[in-house]
């Protein structure tokens, strides 16, 4: 009950002259209709971006797409209009911000999640996310990291709304994100369903050590047309390098590659050392001795495999289904003056007269060893995209015997560190077919640190192999023979 006296409303004493019956002057409703208008708010104007605020949407644009569509970060972000408007070094930082963000995904998760009462649409999340990113490990001024996110969000009437949240949440992060980042184990930035597979088949140990190769910026090598240990040194010196195995050169920071010296004039390519193995075992079986060896690369874009073959004197066929991936291979056999014969077809449909001493398959899989380079890869895979690769490879790897010579090799490779893309394919393989066996591999010859590499059917690289100089991919390769009977 209201315990407030009543007032009773003062009665009018005016003769009425100019006002309404309610105490009100007269014309005044008429008036208040006239300027109800003026109460709405002013209609919002958007302005456009400035670099470093356009540089920061691309980031979180491509961060929401790459989980969003499950593709790659590259594709994603050069799909961007505004990401291709950017200038080069604005580019390197967008996507170098993409990249931080996934690489420390976990990290980041537990400095926002304690500060975010409801879960915001994706692309706000995006945004507390790479911003998260720049303050707590690309040492952004944290002013410059808050100020032009939130400036970012008032600029566009869909996002305007959230401003206030994102400068609440980002101010938090930069007090509080370094003690809630840093509680959480590296391992945490590796999703639960691919760090449950590692730690079931390789142990705790192990995945803690890959782990730790995550939060590392990864090295640059390069891969020289000349593997002799005279050259390879040449180039360590002249690059500023280390020569990390024959034919190998490891520089500390990827950079700008194509102002290297020896790029245009097509001394090497880029090429992590653990893809360069595949072929570098075969050439150790074969003693060295591809010279005009009839040699199907199959899946072989971008091509750094069919380069090392047709540099060793192969007769290369080079296959891929990517006419734009194969662009890239046009490009690389033409800087190098390297010869090979590219054919674009679907490899499981592909049929010709031809067959090949060798055929090197480095199947399509999830590519989760090569997150050194490529963070994304972690979070644009699901257990449904390996089942479906897995099935793939099934596919392959006898397609690809039938096109073999009797007696011919056949090498298998996955740049994954998903057990199932390694040896169960192989051993299901030889299962169906008796008339291959296995090849041993000594993969310590070549590098004393791959001693541990060796397992029952191949080789697996971790990325932990070499840490003192880098690590390296992740990485399973085999070898195998068909039988001289048909």
């Amino acid at each position: 009950m209201n315990d407030r006296p009543h007032k009773p409303r003062p009665r009018n004493t005016s003769s009425g002259k100019g006002f309404s019956p309610h105490g009100r002057k007269r014309g005044d409703d008429k008036r208040r209709d006239d300027n109800r208008g003026n109460d709405r708010r002013p209609a919002f104007i958007e302005r456009p971006l400035s670099s470093a605020q356009m540089t920061r949407q691309c980031a979180a644009s491509a961060v929401r797409n790459v989980k969003q569509d499950g593709l790659p970060l590259e594709t994603v972000l050069s799909a961007l209009p505004e990401y291709n408007d950017l200038d080069p070094r604005d580019r390197a930082f967008a996507r170098l911000i993409a990249a931080t963000t996934f690489r420390r995904a976990g990290q980041i998760k537990a400095a926002l999640k304690p500060l975010i009462r409801k879960a915001p649409p994706a692309f706000i999340q995006a945004v507390l996310e790479t911003a998260a990113a720049q303050i707590l490990f690309l040492g952004t001024p944290a002013h410059a990291a808050v100020g032009e996110t939130v400036e970012l969000l008032k600029a566009k009437k869909a996002t305007a709304g959230f401003a206030n949240m994102a400068n609440a949440v980002l101010r938090k992060v930069v007090t509080d994100g370094p003690r809630l980042a840093g509680a959480e184990a590296p391992r945490a930035n590796i999703p639960g369903w691919i760090r449950g597979a590692w730690e079931r088949s390789y142990g705790r140990p192990a995945v803690r050590k890959i782990s730790l190769q995550l939060i590392k910026d990864p090295p640059l090598d390069l891969t020289l047309k000349d593997e002799t240990k005279a050259n390879t040194d040449k180039w360590a010196e002249t690059l500023g390098g280390k020569a990390i195995s024959p034919g190998t050169v490891r520089l500390p920071n990827i950079g700008n590659v194509a102002a290297l010296e020896g790029y245009s004039t097509g001394e090497w390519w880029a090429q992590d050392i653990a893809a360069s193995l595949p072929v570098r075992f075969l050439s150790d079986h074969l003693e060295g001795k591809l010279q005009d060896k009839a040699v199907l690369d199959l899946c072989a874009a971008p091509g750094g495999k069919t380069l090392q073959l047709a540099a060793m004197g192969a007769k290369v066929t080079a296959l891929d289904k990517s006419e734009t991936r194969l662009e890239r291979l046009h490009e690389n056999l033409e800087r190098t003056q390297l010869k090979a014969n590219v054919v674009c077809a679907d490899a499981l449909e592909w049929e010709t007269q031809d067959r090949f001493d060798i055929i090197l398959l480095d199947a399509p899989c999830t590519a989760t060893g090569t997150f050194r380079r490529h963070p994304d890869v972690l979070y644009n895979r699901t257990p449904k995209t390996l089942s479906q690769l897995v099935r793939l490879q099934d596919k392959l790897l006898p397609k690809a015997a039938t096109l073999l010579k009797p007696g011919g090799l056949l090498v298998f490779a996955t740049c994954s560190l998903q057990p199932e893309e390694g040896e169960p394919r192989v051993i299901r393989f030889l299962g169906e077919r008796p008339d291959f066996r296995p090849i041993s591999i000594v993969a310590s010859k070549r590098i004393e640190a791959l001693k541990d590499a060796e397992i029952g059917l191949g080789v697996r690289t971790f990325p932990y192999f070499q840490s003192e100089n880098g690590g390296m991919d992740g990485f399973y390769m085999a070898i195998l023979q068909a039988s001289l009977e048909k």
